[in-house]
């Protein structure tokens, strides 16, 4: 009889699509390792996670940005901490349910779960306080770091840039992105929005109007794809406000335009700012400026394949289980 490898959950943060996609990535080196994996997250994320084929556990959403931007810390206080508190409780029950050998995550709320619970598991962050400018942020961040930092197996964090800002007591792996397809060569501009991001029409259009092509994704004429990364492989730019996207063209060695929406992502700007292939834009005429000025950057190696095989050392061998065939998602 072939028993059965080991079953890792990977959990994804669920305020934005990228932390859904970077850790897709993982799940793809994970699985081709031979593990079986879970995953978990909700949110934006979930329809990706799903035109890959996989279904997902989704606990309760919560939008920490969205409260602190759009209204303040009593709106954080008000609405994202019972969230929090609900969103462990579910993720709780979901470890009952799957019994993982390992936990694999970027979800501060899994983290936390997984503590409580006695779950072993290592936690994946870009998020350095540094890269905020006011109190209230630079010390949640501080807080989540030595949460996710306290009862992790190993802690992790995915950089494009070199030296910088960091995260004490984390390990520095590259930037995470999704295996792909062959590049698409169809595509001149990519634009990237995410969650927050500027008027992304209105962006898209001013570009058309400098002379260049852009295909707009999320737009009239984009059907969701199973991964950005052939087209950022392809594209003769990229313009994007968050990181996911930038370490998908660092991997993919696309130029890149940032234009950020978040004080989280100006602090990417400014980790970005003497990292080659890299540009930072504060408006759309900024953007404008900049079209013609690129350069693309040395292509980096993908941080998902030492994300996985940091999780596979905490693991039996895939192999030694007489797997015949990396695993399947449910």
């Amino acid at each position: 009889m072939t028993a059965t490898p080991p079953k890792v959950a990977v959990a994804h943060y669920c305020e934005g699509a990228g932390h859904a996609t970077r850790m897709l990535a993982v799940v793809e080196e994970l699985e081709a390792a031979g593990y079986d994996v879970v995953i978990a997250g909700g949110g934006p994320g979930t329809k990706f996670v799903e035109a890959n084929g996989y279904t997902e556990f989704e606990p309760l959403d919560l939008d920490f940005v969205g409260d602190y931007q759009n209204g303040g810390l009593l709106d954080v206080l008000r609405n994202s901490g019972p969230a929090v508190a609900e969103r462990v409780k579910q993720y709780r029950g979901w470890f009952d349910d799957e019994a993982p050998a390992l936990l694999v995550t970027d979800d501060i709320s899994a983290a936390i779960a997984a503590t409580l619970h006695g779950q072993r598991y290592v936690y994946v962050s870009h998020d350095p306080a540094a890269f905020y400018s006011t109190t209230v942020e630079r010390a949640g961040a501080w807080v989540r770091n030595r949460i996710a930092g306290y009862g992790a197996e190993q802690f992790l964090h995915p950089k494009v840039w070199t030296g910088g800002p960091s995260i004490p007591g984390a390990d520095d792996v590259g930037p995470m992105a999704p295996v792909g397809d062959a590049p698409d060569a169809d595509v001149d501009v990519l634009v990237v929005p995410s969650e927050f991001s500027v008027d992304p029409d209105r962006l898209a259009d001013a570009i058309e109007a400098s002379g260049r092509d852009v295909t707009l994704v999320g737009g009239d004429d984009w059907e969701l794809q199973e991964s950005l990364q052939p087209f950022v492989a392809g594209a003769n730019l990229v313009i994007c406000s968050g990181y996911s996207t930038v370490m998908e063209a660092a991997v993919a060695g696309t130029p890149c335009i940032v234009l950020p929406a978040t004080s989280e992502q100006r602090g990417v700007v400014d980790a970005l700012a003497d990292t080659p292939g890299f540009y930072a834009a504060d408006s759309i005429a900024g953007v404008e400026a900049l079209l013609d000025a690129v350069e693309p950057p040395e292509p980096h190696a993908n941080g998902a394949k030492r994300v996985a095989d940091v999780a596979a050392s905490y693991l039996p061998d895939a192999a030694s289980t007489g797997s015949d065939s990396p695993a399947s998602a449910d």
